[in-house]
């Protein structure tokens, strides 16, 4: 869905479309809210071949568990797309929010998971070993 597609007002905009966005997503779509996803496609632990420390889903691939998030959500009508978002500003009746494409929308309500950046230090060979040899979490 392109974001010239997408709806003018939702219930509530999801800003960060990882496990803790895709989770707030979930429970707001099973409770027939009007939900989107806005998702740089980025994740923190792309690197990482398996995640761990997850109820459930220990070793599982972390992009193989945003997908299977993703097609929960959009079976309860939530809906997601790929951008960024430039800003978000209170309004009278919610929220607006700014793509960096250019698209407007509006909200009730706003979520906000959009998660950690990590900052390496500049030493040669670490970021290529990133989430394989060097790991940010025990």
């Amino acid at each position: 869905m392109s974001n010239n597609e997408l709806s003018a007002a939702y219930d509530v905009i999801v800003v960060g479309g990882g496990a803790a966005g895709l989770s707030g997503a979930l429970v707001l779509a099973r409770s027939r809210r009007s939900v989107l996803v806005i998702d740089s496609g980025e994740p923190r632990n792309a690197p990482a071949a398996a995640m761990h420390n997850f109820l459930s889903r220990d070793g599982m691939n972390p992009l193989a568990l945003l997908d299977v998030g993703r097609v929960e959500v959009r079976g309860y009508g939530g809906e997601l797309v790929e951008g960024r978002v430039r800003s978000a500003a209170r309004q009278a009746n919610g929220f607006s929010v700014s793509l960096e494409d250019g698209g407007m929308l509006s909200a009730r309500r706003l979520l906000v998971a959009t998660g950690l950046v990590d900052q390496l230090p500049d030493v040669p060979g670490l970021s290529e070993r990133w989430g394989r040899d060097v790991v940010h979490c025990p």
